[in-house]
């Protein structure tokens, strides 16, 4: 684990992003300059290796949900999300991408394959290029964050996301 003090822009040369920075990013359609929606979450694949996919929802009355492929991804800005598609109608909790299963693991508990409680995640560090997670900011609690600061675990990591908890086998405890 590594502890990260202000804002990251390259980790190994590549430009990466913390997924809470995107959250609530209008998303808009390249080609005919139309809002799809705002970013709720990003989608993780079954590894938790890699972005897959994110979730986009409209507002109104009733909302509309969407899903995207990363790979539909043309610029990610500070202020919007340009996308080459208008995104699918999401298929599954969470949705399945071109039916590939999905992960979700903001909020989930990360407990070591020894037993040990490491903490929560909190966010998702990634490389814009490519999605590929490069990190995942734990919160340990309020008082621990505050006086430890929020740890950011690096690949490679051996995980398994379980349905509850994420057990990570860490050769290093």
């Amino acid at each position: 684990m590594i502890m990260l003090t202000g804002n990251n822009n390259a980790i190994g040369g590549g430009a990466v992003r913390f997924s809470r920075e995107t959250t609530g990013l209008p998303v808009i359609h390249a080609a005919s300059g139309r809002e799809l929606g705002k970013l709720r979450e990003w989608l993780l694949d079954e590894k938790g290796a890699s972005v897959v996919a994110f979730v986009a929802e409209g507002s109104g009355w009733l909302p509309h949900r969407r899903v995207f492929c990363y790979r539909d991804i043309l610029s990610m800005g500070n202020d919007a999300i340009l996308v080459s598609r208008e995104g699918g109608n999401p298929a599954g909790d969470p949705p399945q991408i071109e039916g590939h299963p999905t992960r979700r693991v903001l909020g989930m508990r990360v407990i070591s394959y020894g037993g040990s409680e490491l903490g929560v995640v909190e966010d998702i560090l990634f490389e814009e290029e490519t999605g590929r997670v490069a990190g995942w900011r734990l919160s340990a609690g309020l008082i621990d964050d505050i006086l430890q600061g929020r740890q950011v675990m690096e690949p490679p990591m051996d995980v398994n996301i379980g349905e509850d908890v994420l057990i990570i086998r860490d050769e290093t405890r």
